[in-house]
C-alpha cells in the first residue's frame, strides 16, 4: 500500500532545513499538489486502479505533472470566468462540486520550427563530451556516462523544441546501457587535474 503523501513528503525532507519545509509544505497544500498527489496514488475507477497498478512514488509525480501541463494547455477564458464568479459570489463557503472541464490532448508538433536549423540554440554537449544527471535533493548520486548522440526535439514539458542527447552510461546494469536526457537534466563532469 502507498503511504499518504504528507508523511512521504516529510520523510523525504529532512528536519535540519525546518522552516523551509514548512514553507514548502504549506505551499504544496495551499495550490492542491498534496491532494492531487494523494488522490492520484490511491485513484480507483472502471478504467484505472493505482492500486492495482502499483504506482511509483516517480510516476505519480510525473502523473501530476502531466496534468497540471494538460490543464494549462487547454485554459479557456470562459473556464476562468466561471471559477472567478465561482469565488466572487460563494465567498467564505467551501466550494465543493467545481464545474468539470473537458480536456483535449496535448498535441506535439509534427515538423521542426520553420527556422530550423539557422536560428536555433547551439547544444551545449558534442559527442564525447563527459556529463551526469544534475543531483535531486533527496538522490545526491546520478548517473554519469558519454554523450553519443543528439537530436532536436519537441519538449512537451518545455512546450518548446530543445536538444535531447543519447548517452552511453558508465556504470550501467547489464540491462540498460544508454540513456536520454533532455539538456537541462544534465551538466558537465570536470575533468580533474593530474597531479
Amino acid at each position: 500500500m502507498i503511504e499518504p503523501i504528507s508523511d512521504r513528503l516529510c520523510v523525504k525532507q529532512s528536519c535540519s532545513k525546518g522552516r523551509r519545509n514548512d514553507t514548502y509544505q504549506q505551499a504544496l497544500d495551499d495550490f492542491g499538489i498534496t491532494q492531487l498527489l494523494s488522490r492520484l496514488s490511491n485513484y480507483c475507477d472502471a478504467e484505472f486502479n493505482a492500486t492495482w497498478i502499483h504506482l511509483t512514488e516517480q510516476e505519480i509525480d510525473c502523473i501530476a505533472a502531466l496534468l497540471i501541463q494538460q490543464l494549462t494547455v487547454n485554459l479557456k477564458g470562459s473556464v476562468i470566468g466561471n471559477y472567478l464568479h465561482i469565488l466572487r459570489t460563494c465567498q467564505s463557503e467551501i466550494i465543493s462540486d467545481l464545474p468539470a472541464t473537458e480536456f483535449k490532448a496535448i498535441s506535439t508538433p509534427q515538423a521542426l520550427p520553420e527556422d530550423f536549423p539557422q536560428n536555433t540554440i547551439p547544444p551545449l554537449f558534442w559527442c564525447g563530451d563527459r556529463i551526469r544527471w544534475i543531483p535531486v535533493a533527496d538522490e545526491p548520486e546520478t548517473n554519469s556516462g558519454i554523450i553519443i548522440g543528439r537530436f532536436f526535439a519537441y519538449a512537451q514539458h518545455q512546450a518548446q523544441w530543445t536538444w535531447k542527447y543519447l548517452i552511453w552510461l558508465h556504470n550501467s546494469s547489464n540491462v540498460v546501457v544508454v540513456d536520454t536526457a533532455w539538456e537541462q537534466d544534465i551538466e558537465p563532469i570536470s575533468e580533474e587535474p593530474v597531479s
